[in-house]
């Protein structure tokens, strides 16, 4: 009996040892941005910057060993079929135009989201970007979504405790 109770021990031990790998913790805050860090479900490390203002989720996520970073983007008011592609553009301020083609999907709540992803090479300028701009427009091709248009202010903080903790990926 007793060696069942030490398995059945081990094996919470386990579990909570898994379970606690897939933390994040917020790093900064500023306005309605945040920075966080941490590990994934599977233990990869991942630092990324989030805001959820009216409703809107907007977040960056970028995985340890990783050459791309994900952008995430959704609402409860969307309805996006699994694997739909919704063509898109970004702006920050005056700054030339960001394109990509984003993939549907749905948050673990249930809400509809899109995500792409933006070669690393690029996070430089994107950071620059994001940091020293006002607000960043999204436009959906042939409206199939209304524009958002979220303000920046607070990201100059939160980006320089993202890049810290990116440092730290390698």
């Amino acid at each position: 009996m007793a060696r069942w109770g030490a398995l059945a021990f081990a094996l919470a031990l386990v579990a909570i040892a898994v379970s606690a790998s897939a933390e994040t913790k917020t790093l900064a805050r500023s306005g309605s941005w945040e920075a966080f860090g941490g590990t994934a479900t599977d233990g990869t490390g991942v630092c990324g910057i989030s805001a959820e203002p009216g409703g809107r989720y907007f977040g960056l996520k970028l995985f340890g060993g990783q050459t791309t970073f994900d952008i995430q983007m959704g609402t409860s008011q969307w309805k996006i079929e699994k694997g739909a592609k919704v063509p898109l553009t970004m702006r920050f301020d005056g700054h030339p135009i960001w394109r990509a083609t984003a993939t549907g999907f749905h948050f673990d709540d249930g809400d509809a989201g899109l995500q792409f992803a933006v070669h690393r090479n690029q996070m430089e300028n994107f950071a620059r970007e994001f940091r020293d701009s006002s607000q960043l427009r999204i436009d959906f091709k042939d409206n199939q979504f209304p524009a958002w248009i979220l303000g920046l202010q607070g990201t100059a903080t939160v980006n320089g405790a993202f890049q810290s903790c990116l440092r730290k990926l390698g």
